[in-house]
C-alpha cells in the first residue's frame, strides 16, 4: 500500500476540495454574496443562506401592503389589489433580515449585538432585503410600501442582485422639490437625501438589497411617530414600463420625475472592490466620518440638486 505525506492538515477547504474531485458534493447553489462576511448566498427559491443554513426572514405580502393606511401608502390600482387579494391569491413581495449585521458606531470599531438600537443615535445599521419578482394590478412592478426617511437620516444601498427602481422625492435644504427615478442594476451603490420619501420596485429579480442606515441628528418628532405615520405618502408611483403615474396634486407638488441627478458623492468613499457591506464591517471610524461629513456637506449645498 502506498501513502503519500501530508504537508498540511486535513481542513474544511481539503475536504471540500476533495468531495468536488469524486463528484460527492453539489456544486453551490447559488452565488456567494458580497456583505462583510462569507458564506452567503441566494438559493434558487430567492431564500439566503449563511453556511447552507437559511436566513430567518420576515415576508412581506399583497395583504400587508393592503392593510398600510392608504394615506401612507400610494397604489396605481388599489381595487384591483383588492379583488387580486379577494380571488385568494397573496403573493410575496420581499423578505426581509432586519439588523441583518450587528450595529456599530460611527466613531470606533464598538458593535451591538442583538440589541435595541431602533432609536439609537450615532450607529449605523445593516438591513438585507430580497424583493421577489412580478406585476401588481395596475402595471407596478412587486415594490415595497414606501416610506419617508427622518430628517437627519442617512440611508444607503446597494444592488447586490437583480434589478430595482427607486422612486425618490423630498425638499432638499432649502425647500426645493425634487423627484426622481434612480434604475439600480447589481453592483450600483446609491444614497439617498435626507428627509425623502422612497419606494423600491423590482425590475429583474430576486433583487437582493443590502443598506445601511443612520441617524445623525434627532428627529424632532412627536412621542410615537415613525417614519411610516408622520406624513402622508407621495402620490406617485412607478409602472413596469417606467412610467410614473399618480395624483395631478402630486404632480403640481413635485413634479414629472426624471432621472436620477449626477450627484453621487458616495462611490468614490468607498476602496477599490470595497461593498457596502465591507465598509460597515470593516471600516475604519475615520472613513465612516469622511462619508458623514460628505453627505452633510452635500446636503449644505443643495443635494440632490447640486451644482454640476
Amino acid at each position: 500500500m502506498s501513502s503519500t505525506a501530508a504537508a498540511d492538515p486535513i481542513g474544511r477547504d481539503v475536504v471540500i476540495r476533495h468531495l468536488q474531485a469524486l463528484g460527492s458534493l453539489e456544486a453551490e447553489t447559488g452565488p456567494s454574496l458580497p456583505l462583510g462576511i462569507t458564506g452567503v448566498r441566494l438559493e434558487p427559491d430567492g431564500s439566503l443562506s449563511l453556511d447552507g443554513r437559511n436566513l430567518v426572514m420576515t415576508e412581506r405580502r399583497l395583504s400587508d401592503l393592503l392593510d398600510v393606511d392608504p394615506g401612507i401608502r400610494y397604489l396605481a390600482d388599489p381595487d384591483a389589489a383588492s379583488e387580486l387579494y379577494r380571488s385568494g391569491q397573496d403573493p410575496v413581495l420581499y423578505r426581509a433580515v432586519r439588523r441583518f449585521l450587528p450595529s456599530r458606531s460611527l466613531t470606533s470599531r464598538d458593535l451591538v449585538v442583538a440589541g435595541n438600537d431602533d432609536e439609537a443615535r450615532g450607529l449605523l445599521t445593516a438591513d438585507l432585503v430580497v424583493y421577489e419578482p412580478g406585476v401588481l394590478p395596475g402595471g407596478e412592478p412587486f415594490r415595497s410600501t414606501g416610506h419617508w426617511n427622518l430628517p437627519g437620516q442617512l440611508e444607503i444601498f446597494e444592488v447586490l442582485s437583480g434589478r430595482i427602481a427607486m422612486l425618490v422625492a423630498g425638499r432638499n435644504r432649502s425647500g426645493e422639490a425634487f423627484a426622481y427615478v434612480q434604475i439600480c442594476p447589481a453592483g450600483t451603490t446609491m444614497a439617498v437625501p435626507f428627509d425623502i420619501w422612497h419606494v423600491s420596485y423590482v425590475l429583474d429579480g430576486p433583487a437582493v438589497v443590502f443598506n445601511v442606515s443612520a441617524r445623525l441628528q434627532e428627529a424632532g418628532l412627536a412621542a410615537g411617530t415613525d417614519k411610516y405615520h408622520r406624513a402622508k405618502a407621495v402620490g406617485l408611483t412607478l409602472k413596469r414600463d417606467l412610467t410614473v403615474v399618480g395624483d395631478d396634486d402630486a404632480f403640481r407638488e413635485w413634479g414629472t420625475p426624471g432621472g436620477a441627478p449626477a450627484t453621487d458623492w458616495f462611490t468614490d468613499l468607498l476602496a477599490p472592490g470595497q461593498s457596502l457591506a465591507d465598509l460597515h464591517v470593516h471600516g475604519s471610524p475615520e472613513q465612516l466620518s469622511t462619508v458623514v461629513r460628505t453627505a452633510l456637506d452635500a446636503y449644505d449645498e443643495g443635494w440632490p440638486m447640486m451644482p454640476r
